[in-house]
This record gives C-alpha cells, structure tokens and sequence, in this order.
C-alpha cells in the first residue's frame, strides 16, 4: 500500500533526541500502525510489538518483567495502554540505562497518558497523530499556514508571502475532502458508497470494541445517542443541559460521556479567549467533532451538494478548519494555542491563535464574496485588545483571490491555506 507522508514523522527522532520514550496517541484507523512500521522500516535493530494481539497481551500481563528481559533492541508498542502493568518494568529497563529506544502508541489518550503520568513523567516525549490533513491528504508540501501567520509581523508581508508562495488546490478538492474527511482508509476506497460502509463499521468497532476498554457504559444506546449529537452540536458552545434534553439523561451523565468521546480522539473542546477581559467575555467551551467525515456520516450527508445545503454547512466548515489548525499546532508550534472569542452582545470571532506577544482573530466564510457588515466581530476583537498585540486579521473564505478587506484585514482563500 501506498504510504502518504506523516508531518508528525521529523518529529519522532527530534523528541528522541531528548527523551528515551516517545508516545504517539490518536484515534483508532488514524495510521498510528502504518506510521510506526514505515518509521522503524527494516531496521534491524527495532522490535515491533501490537497489543491487539490477544496472546501477546496476556503474556505481558501475566509477567510483564519476563518481556523486559528479553528486550535487546530499540521496541515499538502498538496500544500500549491496553497493559498499564508494562509501564513500571518499562521505566526500570529506562532507569538502568537502557540504550535503545521505546515507541509507544495508543488509542485511548487518558488511559495512556495516565500511564505515562504515573510511571514514566519526565522520560517521555508525547506527539498526537491525527486523520490526515488535507495537505497529508494530497500529499502537497506540508501545511505552515499557522507558522507563516505568527512569524509575519505586518498585513503587507503576509499579502505578498500568501500570493506569492502558497499553492492552491482546486474548491473541488477541498470540499471533498471536507465531505469525506481525513481517515486514511477513507481515501484508499473508490466510492462514497463504500466510504459510508467503512464509517458504519468504525463506529460499530468504537462502540463494542473501544467503549468497553474505555469505560463501564451501562446504557450503550444513550451513548451512542449522544456520539450522534456531537455532530449536531460541532462548532457550537457546548450547552450541557441542551444535550440532556434531547437524550434524557442526567447533565452529569453527558458530561462524561462527553469526557469519554473527548479521551478517545471523537472530540474535543476549544476554550474561549478571556485573559484580562471584562465579565460580559462568554466562557463556555465550544465542541468539535476531530473529523468532518464522520461528522457528514452522522449527519447523513452523502454528497458534496447534500453537505452544503444542510443546515450544518457553516459548522462543518469551521470544523474543518479547526481541525487543520489544531493538527498544526498541535506538534509543530511549541508555545502557540488556540481560542475562540464571543461576547454576550453578539460580537464572535471564530478562532484567535496566540503565539508570544500576538493575537491573530481568524473567520471562516462559506461564501465566495466577504460582506463589509461581517467583519464587526472580528474588528470589535481587534478593538479590544488595547495593547495592541494584533498584527492583523484573516478571513478565510471560498474565493479566489487574496485581497484587502480592511487596513488591517486580510481575505485568505481557504484553497489557499487548508
């Protein structure tokens, strides 16, 4: 099979330079496996171990100190967490000088890291491997639209070095991949149809497989319901009491089903920016499902036209531009987070990135053309930052051309940079 290059991989030996272990957790089907056997090739000295095989793993369990001693080479662990009774002898085969090296990976990030947390803080480095990006996708040169937007200091420069040295992708391609998202496997099959089948069953595997690792769930149909609802709500401020409502459960039975799908990679929360802001700053989290194409799955969108005449099309493409941000950021850009911004009175801007000493508000727009009236949110942001660390601001929109929208404001098209 074809192996389509990983960001993450440069990545790898960098923290090896650092740390005797490395963990690299994600979803399951996000190529964890396939990234872990190309890294480690036919490389002699490297050991490749999976926890999915059942024989294996009662072996270690049985006497995880038994499989220490016959390590005499650099190892690789695939669903680690799956024997949280290695992590001890692992950090005893670490503490007395081993010299090779450890990869681990893992489905599940809390069960994982908590491992880690508890046996082996300190000597491990710790990556996140997602879907694929669109860039991953198409296999273009990787994404740093992040890393040019943080390292550019005036509106001019960031105009010229978007004209002039990012590539563009066709809007066929972007909303493509927007419909059937990032799932490797997803982009080895030749029909949507087939696509849909491949969703169906991963979310049964999640369901009867993963669940029952993760957590004692005793009512599997009310979670599945809200494993559903995540697609309805993605983009949206969580509203807990709103999700009770349409299942009929306890808000505090969504919360951790909600903590549950968070822990295995389904989705996640993005804070709001209120640092040194007045009381009237909303701050409750907004939720995003990590992958659109399970998101259209849910939401039983099957074309590209059924996902952009559905009521959901702008979430959908926030998410998606979300989740490109986020796997960016995520093991790329040391020191850099993420935000959204919203006031009670109205006044939203869809994500501000902060890197050092700057803010940069983003907006999404599902339109080809920017409307003057919908940029007061994003320059009722740059207002309010009164010590003046916004160097500008970006909308990403379905045009074709980078243009000025304001002095301070730029229109970026989303072909361009995701």
């Amino acid at each position: 099979m074809h192996f389509k290059n990983r960001t993450i991989i440069p990545y790898i030996p960098e923290n090896f330079d650092v740390f005797s272990i490395v963990s690299i957790t994600g979803p399951r089907q996000s190529g964890k496996s396939t990234l872990i056997n190309h890294y480690i090739g036919g490389d002699e000295n490297w050991r490749y171990y999976s926890l999915d095989d059942r024989e294996l793993l009662l072996r270690i369990k049985d006497d995880p100190g038994l499989f220490i001693k016959t390590i005499d080479s650099s190892i690789a662990i695939d669903e680690a967490q799956k024997a949280p009774e290695l992590f001890h002898s692992l950090k005893l085969l670490v503490d007395g000088g081993f010299n090779n090296q450890i990869l681990l990976s893992g489905s599940t990030n809390f069960l994982l890291l908590k491992s880690i947390t508890e046996s082996l803080a300190g000597r491990t480095g710790r990556l996140e491997l997602l879907p694929f990006s669109l860039s991953e996708a198409l296999e273009l040169t990787s994404n740093k639209f992040i890393r040019t937007i943080i390292s550019t200091d005036t509106i001019d420069t960031l105009f010229k070095t978007v004209s002039s040295t990012f590539g563009q992708v066709s809007d066929k391609e972007l909303l493509s991949f927007i419909l059937s998202g990032g799932y490797p496997k997803i982009h080895n099959l030749k029909t949507r149809q087939a696509g849909l089948l491949w969703f169906k069953n991963y979310v049964s595997t999640y369901i009867e497989r993963d669940l029952r690792d993760l957590a004692q769930v005793g009512d599997i149909d009310t979670f599945q319901h809200v494993y559903r609802l995540i697609a309805f709500y993605s983009g949206n401020i969580m509203n807990m009491s709103a999700i009770a409502g349409n299942t009929g459960v306890s808000v505090q039975t969504i919360k951790r089903y909600i903590s549950i799908l968070r822990t295995s990679f389904q989705s996640t929360v993005l804070s709001s920016y209120h640092m040194n802001q007045k009381k009237q700053i909303t701050k409750s989290p907004k939720l995003f499902c990590f992958d659109t194409g399970l998101m259209n799955y849910f939401l039983k969108n099957t074309s590209i036209e059924n996902m952009m005449n559905c009521m959901q099309w702008g979430a959908i493409l926030e998410t998606h531009v979300f989740t490109e941000i986020y796997k960016e950021i995520i093991n790329t850009v040391q020191g850099a987070s993420v935000y959204y911004w919203r006031t009670n009175n109205g006044a939203e801007v869809d994500f501000v990135i902060e890197y050092q000493d700057k803010l940069i508000p983003i907006e999404v727009k599902g339109g080809v053309q920017v409307k003057k009236q919908s940029l007061r949110g994003m320059k009722s942001f740059i207002a309010s930052q009164t010590n003046k660390r916004v160097p500008f601001g970006i909308v990403l929109y379905r045009g074709d051309n980078v243009i000025y929208l304001d002095r301070n404001i730029i229109g970026i098209p989303l072909t361009s940079v995701f």
